[in-house]
Order: structure tokens, then C-alpha cells, then sequence
């Protein structure tokens, strides 16, 4: 796949499984995304995406995997993200995200793999 990820996937409210890894996706990660709040596994990585993680990631509460891995994201990790109690799996590893890891994410009991 190439080119963005359209905002109108926001639509799909009752998707549960979204795999758009390893691809060649560029642009931002749409905060239309939030609006997916049945998603229990979300994997945008590997991807070429740009621009900061949404904060709107958080209303996903019912996400046990996210990926976003291997883009070039930026700026800091939402502190939202902390809002997931789900979350087993979090990776948003080889991006260029700054800051430090939000102690929200110390909420996240179920998480394995970080």
C-alpha cells in the first residue's frame, strides 16, 4: 500500500483488527483513528509516517496491541496512551519521539512488552 491513510477509516466504528504494517504509508496517523473504539489490535508500523501520535490514540480503550514502531514519528509520547489498561503490547521504537516516557504508562498493568 502507498500514499495516506485516509480519514474516513474513522467510519468504521465497529472494526476490531486493523494491519496496515510494512507497507509504504506516509503522511501523519489520522486522529480519526480514536474514533475505532471497538480495535483490540492496532499495527501502523513500518511504515513511513510522519508527525506526532495522536492523542486521540487514547480513547482506544479496548487495545491490547499497538505498533507504531519503524516510522518517523515525532514529539513526545501522549500521555494518553496511559488510558489504554488493556495494552499488553506498545512499541514506538526507531521513530524520533523526544521527551520521556509518560508516568501514565505506569497504569498500564497488563503491559508485556514495551
Amino acid at each position: 500500500l502507498m500514499g495516506t491513510i485516509p480519514t474516513d477509516i474513522g467510519s468504521l466504528t465497529q472494526l476490531t483488527y486493523l494491519y496496515l504494517g510494512s507497507n509504504s504509508l506516509t503522511g501523519a496517523i489520522p486522529r480519526e483513528l480514536g474514533y475505532l473504539t471497538q480495535l483490540i489490535f492496532l499495527d501502523v508500523g513500518s511504515n513511513s509516517l510522519m508527525g506526532t501520535i495522536p492523542t486521540e490514540l487514547g480513547y482506544l480503550t479496548q487495545l491490547t496491541y499497538l505498533y507504531l514502531g519503524s516510522n518517523s514519528l515525532t514529539g513526545a509520547i501522549p500521555r494518553e496512551l496511559g488510558y489504554l489498561t488493556q495494552l499488553i503490547f506498545l512499541d514506538v521504537g526507531s521513530n524520533s519521539l523526544m521527551g520521556t516516557i509518560p508516568t501514565d504508562i505506569g497504569s498500564l498493568t497488563q503491559l508485556t512488552y514495551l
